[in-house]
Formats: structure tokens, sequence, C-alpha cells
């Protein structure tokens, strides 16, 4: 608050008892400060794909300040929060947002680059932008290249290998889009050649363009091998924006298939391949053996917690594992590795397998098929001692109906998403998700820890945590199931208020009986819009192999959530769904 003094009047007569005197008063009269204004969203300078409308938060205080963005009135919440849908433009775009509290007027800019759309080229245009192959690529016979340009509607395209090489035709799929696609032949002979392309206009002129790639074909005589240099993830195809496909060991070797870019082809058994970044390995002398082992005697044996499934190999492999439920089964798949399992030798009458046999799918890829005597997944992992597989199948929890603890002796992995230097979406406040993770994860472990429950906080706000360290710790803590607590958000051009609400994401079907509970208790507890069960390929859910889960409990760049997120009572409700949820999973899934 502000104090102005002010003279308020000058009169020469204005009491009798100092007539003839000069008479000044002066009064201090109060003047409301500037009002806080802030935009927390777009940040200054950020680049934003082509859209025509978009969002806008922030806060101002007082929270009764009128409040206008681009000219357009917006109404903040009770707690000053705002969030506003303006109309965007393309190129360098101004938001200008101003608040008033009737005498002073406070400003905030910010400024933002709008891609432009992605129109047609003019019919007239010369250009030709080449859109595929982006960068150099290493491919084999019978694999097809795909080419792609843009250049202006309604012409015809063509490409070809070399200077001299013949043309093969492309096809417009859409306005001023061309793509095409040629086999390799054994015949050809292509080493770092160019790709060129021949464009006509409708009026007749040609244009001539050359990708910046280079192609080759690889015909080795002696295969190409690598190794992986740590822990990976194969991709289905050449770049991030890939799904995930395999997640194989330190020490894998495979053979090189191909090459597109800084990503590697990768062969693991007949037609089944994954892409790799080239720094995740090593190449191998030429001449390598390719890795194949025989499996031949197998030894289980177990502890209190868990059953141990010894394989010994010669070499490491790539693996793929596949759960079933009701009974408990595994089949875990070894490329490159051929049957001889004459004798299974069981050491322990107190492990959980129950049947336990081998089939060779695939010349090269075997499968050993595990049958457990419980109903459901608590957990696995598979690891290499040296080249020898051990697969561990951890035990079910105890059940302890009808108790004070009723989860007692479960272990629960709580993890509250990102970290201080990589805080998730933020609210428009200023709470990032990172922090309301954190003080969520405070009470719900408080509340499971009532409920009898062990609790391991994976991120307790002091580690800069990677997906796979959350996963490694959770069985690390030999943790029954995993939970991981997010607030969410949506991408620019969205309005939030129409995608708004909560959701809940697992990919192993061992955790969508408990994913089911949350989203149906939280449904009802919250008053928040129900978005949905996800099945999701997420690392945290697909990687982590007990129970495991994503939990978005709602929007933060709403500022009515924000608020409600942040109140211990929210916490506390959240808290008991999941205590209950996890009580109802238990009481169906173990056995009475």
């Amino acid at each position: 608050m502000k104090i102005k003094f002010e003279l308020i009047f000058k009169r020469e007569d204005f009491y009798p008892a100092i007539a003839g005197m000069m008479v000044i008063l002066i009064f201090p009269r109060l003047v409301s400060a500037e009002p806080n204004l802030r935009i927390v969203q777009p940040y200054e300078g950020s680049s934003i794909g082509y859209v025509t409308q978009s969002f806008v938060f922030g806060s101002v205080s007082p929270a009764t300040a009128p409040l206008t963005i681009n000219g357009i009135p917006v109404k903040p919440h009770s707690n000053g929060g705002f969030l506003a849908m303006i109309p965007f433009r393309e190129g360098k775009f101004k938001i200008e947002a101003v608040a008033s509290d009737g005498v002073s007027i406070t400003t905030v800019t910010r400024t933002v680059n709008v891609s432009e759309a992605n129109r047609p080229f003019p019919k007239d245009s010369s250009a030709l932008q080449v859109l595929s192959p982006p960068s150099r690529i290493v491919l084999r016979p019978d694999d097809i290249l795909s080419v792609s340009f843009k250049a202006a509607p309604g012409g015809t395209g063509s490409f070809r290998f070399r200077e001299e090489g013949g043309h093969y035709p492309m096809t417009e799929v859409s306005p001023g889009i061309y793509r095409g696609s040629y086999k390799i032949q054994f015949d050809d002979h292509l080493d770092a050649d160019d790709v060129i392309f021949t464009f006509k206009r409708s009026d007749g002129r040609k244009i001539v363009a050359k990708a910046k790639s280079k192609i080759t074909i690889q015909k080795r005589r002696s295969p190409r091998f690598v190794e992986l240099i740590e822990d990976a993830v194969l991709l289905t195809g050449p770049g991030g924006e890939f799904g995930y496909n395999l997640f194989p060991l330190k020490g894998v070797r495979f053979e090189v298939t191909g090459e597109f870019g800084d990503f590697l082809r990768l062969d693991l058994d007949a037609g089944n391949t994954g892409w790799i970044g080239k720094s995740s390995v090593k190449e191998l002398p030429s001449g390598t053996a390719p890795a194949k082992s025989i499996s031949r005697n197998i030894r289980i044996h177990s502890t209190s917690a868990s059953t141990l499934i010894e394989i010994p190999l010669s070499y490491v492999h790539a693996h793929r594992v596949d759960e079933m439920v009701n009974p408990y089964r595994l089949e875990l798949t070894l490329f490159g590795v051929i049957a001889d399992t004459d004798r299974i030798r069981f050491l322990d009458p107190n492990s959980v397998v129950k049947q336990i046999y081998w089939k060779q799918v695939l010349p090269e890829s075997y499968t050993l098929v595990v049958v457990t005597s419980q109903n459901y997944p608590w957990g696995y992992d598979v690891r290499y001692e040296g080249t020898k597989l051990v697969l561990e199948i951890r035990h079910a929890p105890p059940w302890n109906p009808g108790t004070k603890s009723p989860l007692r002796g479960l272990k629960v992995a709580l993890d509250a998403g990102h970290s201080v230097g990589s805080y998730g979406t933020i609210g428009p406040l200023g709470n990032t998700e990172a922090r309301v993770n954190l003080l969520l994860a405070r009470t719900i472990a408080e509340k499971l820890k009532n409920l009898g429950a062990q609790v391991s906080m994976i991120q307790d706000g002091t580690k800069e945590l990677s997906l796979q360290n959350r996963v490694d710790l959770a069985w690390k803590e030999r943790s029954h199931v995993f939970i991981s607590l997010h607030t969410d958000a949506c991408g620019e051009g969205e309005d939030p208020r129409e995608v708004e609400g909560y959701s809940v994401h697992y990919y192993n079907i061992s955790a969508r009986p408990l994913a089911e509970r949350i989203r149906s208790i939280y449904g009802k507890r919250s008053n928040i819009r129900d978005q949905g069960l996800w099945r999701s390929n997420l690392a945290v859910c697909r990687n982590t192999t007990m129970p495991a889960l994503l939990f978005e409990q709602g929007f933060l760049i709403l500022p009515e959530y924000e608020e409600q997120f942040l109140k211990k009572e929210h916490q506390s409700m959240v808290g008991n769904v999941l205590g209950e949820a996890l009580i109802d999973f238990l009481r169906d899934v173990l056995p009475r």
C-alpha cells in the first residue's frame, strides 16, 4: 500500500480564529499498489507449432483486478490464478496482459514464435523441399526405400539414384506432397549415392533437387555385429518418436542389418528387427561369430521372498517376457538360443513353480513357459550373472483381512513424478508439478503406513532420477506395487477446459485391476472429470515388473485445481482412495 500526501484546499477564511492567515491542510490519502501480474506460460521466446488459438496462464493480485489479455477480458479465479484461450497468429506473436485496480495499471508482455501453417506451395512455385530420406541410409536387398518431397501442386514427380540412373515414378498423395518407393534389388550397387528428384510443374517447367542423404546397399560377406555397452531400449523405428520394442541388457550382441541416420537396425530372429541409437553400442571386429547358445539343464531354487530359475548359457542374449494371470504364468523368450533342455532340477519344495516346459517356436528363439502356484504376479527380474541367466519371481505378500493393519507385509513403491531439475508442468500460481506430486506422495505414504504397508519413497525431493532409475529402485526395495503420481496438462492449441480430467495408466495386465479400482473410487470422491483408463506404453508402467501404474490426478494448469491439489483435505482424500483400492485389490487377488 502506498501513502500519497495531497493538497486538499487552501483558504484564508477557513476559520475565524485564524482569519487573515493562509492555512494549508494536507491529509494523507491511501492509494492502491500496482496490481501484481505474472504470465507463467507460454515462456518468453518459446517456439510453438502452428495454432490458431492457445492458452495463456498466470496470476494477478488482487484477484479482483480487471484483467485483459490482448484486449480480451479474463476473469481470474478467487486465488488470482487465470487461464485464458486467445487467438494466436503465425510468426513473432506478442501477448499483452493488462491489469488495473482503477488507479494503477500493470502491463506484462510475452513474445513467442508460432510456426507457419503447412500450406501447399503456390502453383508457380520453384521450390522443391525434400522430406525423405533426411539422412544417411544403409539398406539390404529386398528392403524398401520410401522417398517424398513437397512442391507445387498438380505436377508430376520422379526420382533416381546417381545422375545416370533410371527414373522411378512418384504419386501426388495430397496437394503438393509427392511420394515414391523402390525395392532394393540384389544386383543394385549403391555406395553413398545420391537420391535425385525431378519435378515437372503443371506449366511444364522442370525442377531438379538432390537429397542431402546418401544411400548405401549393404552386401557384406562378413556379417556386421555390435554389442550393447549399456542396458538399452530397442525401438520399433529409427527415432525417439517410435515405441518401445524390447529392453536388452548390457553385453547383448546383434547383427546390424541397416542404418537410418544415427540409428542402427538390428536383427532379432526371422523377420523380427528393432532400432537402437549408435551411442549405445560398440562395433565388434570383422569376423566375429554370431552369439548362439544351447539351453541344457535348468536349476530352480527359492528364498523366503522369491523363486529363482537359472539357465546356463554361452552368451548374453536379448529376451522378452510375456505374463498371464489366473494362474500366473510367464513366457520367457530368448533370441539366439536353441533348446536342448534335458533336465530341470527342483532344489526347494517352497518354490512357486508348479509346471515348467520349453518350446522352440522359431529356429533361433527359445521360449521357457513357467506356470506358478500364484494367481497374480508380484514382480520378476531377468539378469545375467556372467552368462548364466537368472529369472527371479517374487512371492506374493501376506494378506491380513479384518485387522487394523490390512496392508501389513505389502511393500509399496511410491514415486512422486519429476524432480527439481525436471519439474514437469506448472500451475498458474507457479507451483511446479514436482512439488505438488511430492506433497501428495508424503501424505499418501503416511496413510498407507497407518494401514500397515511398508512404503518406499522413490523420489524424496532430493534426487534427479531417470525413468529407469525409478524402475530399478522399486525392484531394489523389493516392492510388490509401484505407483507413480503426476498432475496433467495439454499441448499448445488445445483448450484445457475441454480435455481436462484425471486418468489412470497401466501397461502390464497385472496392474489393470488396481488401476480400475483407483479410477472408480477417485472419480466418486474428487468430482474431477474422468478421462478414462489407459493402457499406455510408458517406461515406468512397462519396465516395472510388479503391478505398476501412473496416476494423473488432474490438470495443474487450471487455477481451481492447482488450489485444490495443495489442500491437505484433498491430499488426505487421495491417500484414502489408494488405501481403499489396495485393500480391495489384495482381497480379490490373494488366496483367502
